[in-house]
């Protein structure tokens, strides 16, 4: 019987918190947010992933048993709202934090479900809630579609390959931390390559009628 990983230590979760705080505070400031705003979006961003998992998972959130994770998402959100022009200038940022937080979301919710005993398909998709959860509650504060409703570079995608990788490496038997850092690396890696190589989801498809089309070229 494989032994489900460890709970996710702090460090990983901490490191996903303070990246989708800055990656939300950015969009506040490129939104035109005042300094509270800022602050405000970027605390949302940063603790909504972690908010949404242990909500699923039926435990009280760990932002607020422990003081740190709304250190992190302060701190990282001050620290743009104080240097807000010199970031908003390096575009290239808002798509590092973002994809960083999608990784780091996205694996350690599916970390923490597969700890606390659920099964692999529930798990990958505990993560990819935790993964998207932030950006969705961004989205939504700055009145704008989520991006995961609308077409666009893999974004939902990249994490699901991501978090699949991830859920059936640990179910074989891979160590735990060194699947979860390549399977971060490999959702940041996907989100980053979508956009640079413009890689975008299929749009819907009536299969009768392009089944038609072929076999009438044929």
């Amino acid at each position: 019987m494989i032994p489900d990983p460890v709970q996710t230590p702090l460090w990983l979760d901490l490191a996903a918190v303070t990246t989708s705080a800055l990656g939300g505070s950015l969009i506040a400031v490129r939104a035109k947010f005042d300094v509270t705003g800022v602050v405000a979006l970027g605390i949302l961003t940063g603790l909504g992933g972690g908010l949404l998992r242990d909500i699923l998972l039926n435990q009280l959130p760990v932002a607020i048993k422990n003081p740190w994770y709304i250190v992190a998402a302060v701190i990282a959100s001050a620290a743009v709202a104080v240097l807000a022009h010199q970031l908003t200038r390096l575009a290239w940022l808002l798509l590092i934090f973002d994809a960083a937080a999608l990784g780091l979301y996205g694996v350690t919710g599916a970390n923490k479900a597969l700890a606390n005993g659920i099964s692999p398909v529930p798990a990958i998709l505990v993560g990819l809630i935790a993964g998207l959860g932030g950006g969705v509650i961004c989205d939504l504060m700055t009145t704008k579609p989520p991006a995961i409703f609308q077409r666009g570079h893999l974004y939902a995608t990249a994490a699901f390959a991501g978090l699949v990788v991830y859920v059936a490496a640990i179910k074989l038997g891979a160590p735990a931390n060194e699947t979860a850092i390549f399977a971060v690396l490999v959702i940041f890696g996907l989100r980053i390559v979508a956009r640079s190589r413009d890689w975008v989801a299929p749009q819907p498809l009536d299969a009768p009628i392009e089944l038609r089309k072929r076999r009438d070229a044929d």
